[in-house]
């Protein structure tokens, strides 16, 4: 039974995760089809690029904040415990 739950709980997170990445690089791509229309095809190359690098960026940000919560709250647990260890050393 856990298996079945485990399954649906990732193919949700999964098609998430594509659709919120599909939906960023479809309007980035959107935008500069839309600025290319318009004949800036500097700016519209350059929204390309950005809409295709955006989802990683997104991730790398999202990765970059879990781990500094995971090492705020380690600090937070160990803290104390790291201080009476140096005052137990230290006297």
């Amino acid at each position: 039974m856990m298996n079945v739950f485990g399954s649906i709980g990732l193919a949700y997170l999964a098609g998430s995760g594509m659709t919120t990445n599909a939906a960023v690089v479809g309007r980035g791509l959107f935008r500069a089809v839309r600025t290319a229309v318009g004949g800036d095809y500097k700016a519209a190359a350059v929204e390309a690029v950005g809409s295709l690098a955006a989802p990683a960026l997104m991730s790398y940000g999202s990765i970059a904040s879990l781990c500094l919560d995971v090492a705020e709250a380690a600090q937070e647990l160990a803290g104390p415990a790291l201080a009476e260890a140096m005052e137990r050393r230290a006297g």
